[in-house]
């Protein structure tokens, strides 16, 4: 029975960063990847301009729309615009995108195993791994299989907060911005993404919307699409992290990243560049402290990670409860949601600087509808 250092699960961003940094190490990795690649792969495919730095190079001639701006609506009205001389995000295709990064793994030295399905392991480590391609042994155990990682359930972690999405494709006006409304879900939003020629629609939300309903009515009215019809509808779930708690990063030898860590921006969702992040800091832990890298990586993942999805998610909290107040500050929110999704701001920065300013705008609105009301009772 062949034998490896460590055994990732899944192929993509975060398990294939993974991987290639581990492989670079001298290490033996094998990637285990349930599909044929490339594969498809739902996802508007946005990613943060920051995540510039942690990809191989070559990575942009993948890249479908540069996007240096964007619109902020409310429920599909009153636009708020904002742009940037400089690009703060990229549009890839997942299939594209994902197979880019394994055949960059296994040109560093990783194996591929595709069609290859994980089905269990067994022992502490070294373990029996199966798979149905066949059982290997391995010192470690990576899973980075998604929001229903059967890794991450073998070792018993559970995902209670995630979105549910759907997304169509259809035609568009859109080249180098996005479009994002609020005040459609109770939590989430809807998007209008390109998509080379072609634009990604969208909407998540962490309720028990009917979101099919949503989106239909809410294409009918968007401004920005040529076709006034949902077809070919798919739909998806991106767990996320907004406590402590959320985070689960695996139990001895056996380790999660990504969607399967729940690696996600409650806001917003994004995932691939915090995955990728954690592919990073997952391999380095392996490589200078085996005997414990589930304790540094723990710590690396509390450092750079975690308090960001923290202020992410107390922003969520406030944007979503408040949205009318959220839309209203959209100019200056948007500003300053630029310079973090270029690197040169943080949420935590984003939180402390911007709350005043929300709360006092909030209770201005408050005190209006106060007033208002008391007006028209007045007048009965």
């Amino acid at each position: 029975m062949d034998r490896y250092d460590v055994v990732v699960v899944g192929g993509g961003p975060s398990g294939s960063t993974c991987a290639k940094v581990l492989a670079e190490s001298g290490a033996k990795v094998l990637i285990v990847e349930k599909e044929k690649l490339p594969r498809f792969k739902l996802c508007a495919g946005c990613l943060s301009a920051r995540i510039d730095s942690l990809l191989p190079e070559g990575w942009k001639r993948l890249v479908l729309n540069t996007i240096k701006g964007g619109s902020l609506g409310f429920r599909g009205r009153s636009y708020r615009e904002i742009s940037s001389g400089s690009p703060v995000a990229y549009i890839v295709d997942r299939s594209e995108f994902d197979h880019f990064l394994v055949k960059e793994a296994v040109a560093s030295g990783s194996e591929l195993w595709e069609g290859a399905e994980f089905v269990r392991f067994e022992g502490e480590g070294p373990f029996r791994i199966h798979t149905t391609k066949g059982s290997v042994l391995a010192d470690f155990l990576i899973g980075a299989d998604g929001f229903y990682s059967k890794v991450a359930r073998q070792i018993g972690c559970k995902r209670d907060k995630f979105f549910r999405s759907v997304e169509f494709w259809t035609e568009g006006e859109l080249e180098d911005r996005v479009v994002i409304d609020i005040g459609l879900v109770g939590r989430g939003y809807a998007w209008v993404f390109p998509k080379g020629n072609l634009v990604s629609v969208g909407i998540a939300s962490t309720g028990r919307e009917d979101l099919r309903k949503i989106l239909e009515t809410y294409v009918k009215e968007n401004p920005f699409l040529k076709t006034r019809c949902v077809v070919g509808l798919k739909g998806w779930m991106i767990p996320f992290t907004e406590h402590p708690n959320d985070l689960q990063l695996g139990r001895g030898r056996v380790m999660l990243v990504g969607d399967s860590a729940g690696m996600v921006d409650p806001l917003l969702g994004e995932g691939i560049y915090y995955g990728v992040l954690g592919g990073r800091l997952l391999a380095e832990s392996v490589v200078r402290n085996p005997s414990e890298a589930l304790k540094l990586y723990t710590f690396k993942v509390r450092e750079a990670i975690l308090p960001e999805l923290l202020y992410a998610g107390k922003i969520a909290k406030l944007a979503y409860r408040f949205q009318r107040t959220a839309h209203r500050m959209g100019d200056v929110a948007l500003l300053r949601f630029l310079d973090l999704l270029q690197g040169k701001t943080s949420y935590g920065e984003l939180y402390r600087k911007g709350l005043v300013n929300f709360l006092i705008s909030v209770l201005h609105f408050e005190n209006f509808l106060h007033i208002i009301i008391d007006k028209i009772l007045r007048r009965r």
